[in-house]
């Protein structure tokens, strides 16, 4: 039995955290269509299965009778979610809405058609108005991750990141609208690269490295193509993302010290995004690491003072961060601590025997009557080395461990970023021939 609630998919009683977001699309059919709930027969065939799509479509009604499908013989009861479930289940919803709208951009690109600019805008009104309201809910939705379509949740990760570090360094909404939509789109260019090369495995040639490379001046060109404006805002943080704060990454800028604010705060997101998700030549960094990355980098390839900014606002543990208790439980960073930065607020996620528990909030920073603290943080881990899916611990499934992912993946190229020690066979290919690039390993 196939329901849907709360906009999400649930089979029987379990919720499907991560087919809730790569099937957007299908969850609002089915709603529009005003179907709760699906019944497959042991003889469903294949015209069971076309008028259920005449269904979804609209073509017939909902009551339309099958001999291998029953449609909403019986209703969901999933009860009422507290205002913080609530808040993050609105906000994953807000999510699934920008993968699909990501994947139609992809497809009419790759058709010949153009960026649709403003559904894009409308889908970054809804993330900012819901990540000003509660920027650590954005840090954590922002380790939900795909292997099968990096460059879709890496672009709404980088959309959501930086709006929470605008919101952090004081930007205006008119400014965090536009720095949100910069962030959307800054790696739509990368619809122009092909996917063989995107998800290739062993070393890129030349060729293969300068395709990529060139991504940011294809995004912006696409923006300039969409939009009407002579000059559209946005087209500078998609071409400038790439450009490092010393000017020494690519395209070359000439004429100002600095790449433009906006990219200066997109460039921090990105870099931060993709050191945290398994590659093909690199397996994913934890948080920690990820924000010593940053720090390594700063004055050189990334604008100190919003390394700083973000830094402060992950917190010292950062949140998204798993992490093993002294108990041996795992939790998750939900919140930072001001006055004891080691010591933040996880969600329990995992027992002392790795089995699923019910989510807990367990404060750090408790102390026992004698002054000392009652629990404290071991080690931190990635969600693969530990078998959970993000989408799920976030929608507060508690779930058991499912197989541990060992290595990286077999592809997602990413330019590496400031800081980073580039991958075997690595090419620069936007400096002049003979003309090394700095080194910022």
């Amino acid at each position: 039995m196939l329901f849907v609630a709360r906009r999400s998919l649930y089979l029987g009683s379990a919720l499907l955290a991560r087919e809730s977001l790569t099937l957007a699309g299908l969850v609002d059919a089915l709603i529009a269509a005003g179907i709760e709930a699906i019944e497959l027969l042991p003889d469903v065939g294949e015209e069971d299965l076309d008028t259920l799509i005449l269904i979804l479509t609209g073509e017939q009604r909902p009551d339309t009778a099958m001999s291998g499908i029953l449609v909403n013989r019986v209703r969901a009861d999933v009860g009422e979610r507290e205002p913080h479930e609530q808040y993050m289940s609105d906000l994953l919803g807000t999510y699934a809405f920008g993968l699909e709208h990501l994947r139609q951009t992809g497809d009419a690109i790759a058709s010949g058609g153009t960026v649709d600019l403003d559904n894009s805008l409308r889908l970054v009104e809804q993330l900012t108005d819901s990540i000003t309201e509660d920027p650590m809910q954005a840090l954590l939705v922002t380790t939900v991750k795909s292997f099968d379509e990096y460059t879709y949740y890496h672009m709404i990760n980088v959309c959501m990141l930086s709006i929470a570090i605008g919101y952090a360094v004081g930007l205006s909404r008119e400014q965090l609208l536009l720095l949100g939509l910069g962030g959307l789109l800054h790696d739509v260019g990368k619809v122009k690269v092909p996917q063989e090369v995107l998800q290739h495995s062993g070393d890129l040639d030349e060729e293969q490295w300068r395709l990529i490379q060139r991504h940011p001046v294809d995004g912006a060109g696409l923006i300039y193509l969409t939009s009407d404006e002579l000059f559209h805002p946005a087209a500078s943080i998609v071409l400038e993302h790439h450009s490092g704060f010393d000017l020494h990454g690519y395209p070359q800028l000439s004429g100002r010290p600095h790449p433009s604010l906006p990219a200066r705060l997109a460039s921090v997101a990105d870099v931060f995004d993709a050191v945290t998700t398994n590659r093909s030549y690199r397996q994913a960094e934890d948080r920690m690491r990820a924000v010593e990355i940053l720090r390594a980098a700063s004055g050189d390839g990334f604008d100190p003072n919003i390394v700083s900014v973000f830094s402060r606002l992950l917190g010292g543990v950062p949140v998204g961060s798993l992490v093993t208790l002294s108990t041996g439980a795992v939790g998750l960073v939900v919140k930072s601590n001001e006055t004891e930065s080691s010591r933040p607020v996880v969600q329990l996620v995992l027992d002392a025997e790795h089995h699923a528990t019910e989510p807990e909030l367990v404060d750090l920073s408790r102390r026992t009557s004698d002054g000392s603290f009652i629990d404290r943080i071991e080690s931190t881990h990635e969600a693969a080395d530990l078998g959970l899916d993000m989408a799920e611990v976030l929608r507060g499934v508690a779930t058991e461990p499912g197989v541990t992912t060992k290595g990286p993946e077999p592809g997602l190229i990413h330019e590496p970023g400031p800081g980073e020690a580039p991958p075997p066979g690595y090419v620069d290919t936007h400096n002049e021939p003979g003309e090394q690039g700095p080194a910022r390993g």
